[in-house]
């Protein structure tokens, strides 16, 4: 009897010991827990792979500007900017408006050098219009016209004062490197080298550079990236951006002016496309096929977001690359819009 109950305790001991032992090495084995992941790591998570699937060099910066959360993916590369310089240009405007030195009445008178080639309706008009500097700044920023533009740099003093200005307010990551008809130029130049001697009346009379083997020197021009229209990082752009939004770069009544022509864009291939329910003022910059940029904010009656989408060096079709800027600009728009809204 004694020996039954020995054995009987013997084997309940063991098998005891033994689930414990492998209870043990278990626990032991398991992996650790999982450490929670910001939601706004999904969100990054999301634009990464939008990114991955165009191949092309890409610098994003995203601020919420109610959470002040941040995404910065290649955030600190300087870009080709193209006509998102024409931002910084339209700031430094309207600080010489607050400052006396300029005024949205001013009139100006368009004259046969003052064209330019691009974007933007001007060039088509008789010599001899007569805007005043307010058509002239709304026409840059919602057609992105490059005669406007030029308007607007000489009326502001060039291209190195609207540089001085943004290194005042510290955002030395972005540089007006000339105007447009240095761009257009700098471009004809690389087939024909005479080009560099045209005045801006010359320029316009030749015509765009055609030349049997203009798509290889366009390329050329581009990549060599000797000539860019103006530089920035996504991240100054962003700055900039945040500043206009909560009037830190020149008077309330300067930033809400600048912001009612951003919400005037004509070219809407990009950030506004997927977003319906909220205002998109913003400013786009293109030289298809390689950039196809566009900056500004996303303005919901529950969320306001920065948004900075620089994109270069792209070679394929160029609408899967304004896509890519839209679908990109929907995932941030759904995210910060969404989430303001289930926590109410």
């Amino acid at each position: 009897m004694r020996r039954h109950f020995l054995l009987a305790w013997l084997f309940c001991s063991t098998v005891l010991c033994s689930t414990l032992l492998c209870s043990r090495t278990s626990l032991a084995q398991a992996p650790p827990a999982a450490t929670p992941q910001p939601p706004i790591n999904l969100l990054r998570r999301n634009l990464e792979r939008i990114m991955n699937g165009v191949h092309a060099d890409w610098g994003v910066y995203i601020k919420s500007l109610d959470t002040n959360e941040e995404i910065a993916i290649n955030a600190d590369a300087p870009m080709d900017t193209m006509s998102t310089i024409k931002l910084p240009l339209l700031v430094e405007a309207f600080r010489q408006i607050d400052a006396g030195k300029l005024h949205l009445t001013d009139r100006i008178e368009m004259k046969h050098g003052d064209k330019r080639f691009g974007t933007g309706v001007l060039r088509t008009l008789d010599d001899g219009l007569t805007l005043t500097l307010k058509d002239a700044l709304t026409l840059m920023i919602i057609q992105s016209d490059n005669t406007a533009t030029d308007m607007a740099f000489n009326a502001v003093g060039g291209p190195q004062r609207v540089t001085q200005t943004m290194r005042e307010l510290g955002l030395n990551g972005i540089t007006a490197t000339g105007t447009a008809f240095d761009w257009f130029r700098g471009l004809g130049e690389v087939s024909d080298p005479a080009w560099a001697k045209l005045t801006p009346a010359e320029l316009f009379d030749r015509g765009y550079p055609q030349v049997p083997t203009r798509q290889a020197d366009v390329e050329r021009f581009h990549f060599e990236g000797k000539h860019p229209f103006g530089l920035s990082t996504a991240r100054d752009m962003g700055r900039l951006l945040e500043m206009i939004a909560r009037n830190q770069v020149a008077s309330p009544q300067s930033c809400a002016e600048m912001l009612r022509i951003l919400r005037s864009q004509q070219m809407n291939t990009r950030i506004p496309k997927y977003i319906a329910g909220a205002a998109t003022p913003h400013k786009t910059g293109d030289f298809p096929p390689y950039i196809a940029n566009d900056v500004g904010l996303i303005e919901s009656p529950r969320a306001r977001t920065v948004i900075v989408v620089f994109d270069q060096h792209h070679k394929g079709i160029y609408a899967n690359l304004e896509d890519a800027v839209a679908r990109i600009s929907e995932q941030v728009w759904n995210f910060f819009d969404y989430r303001a809204e289930a926590a109410k």
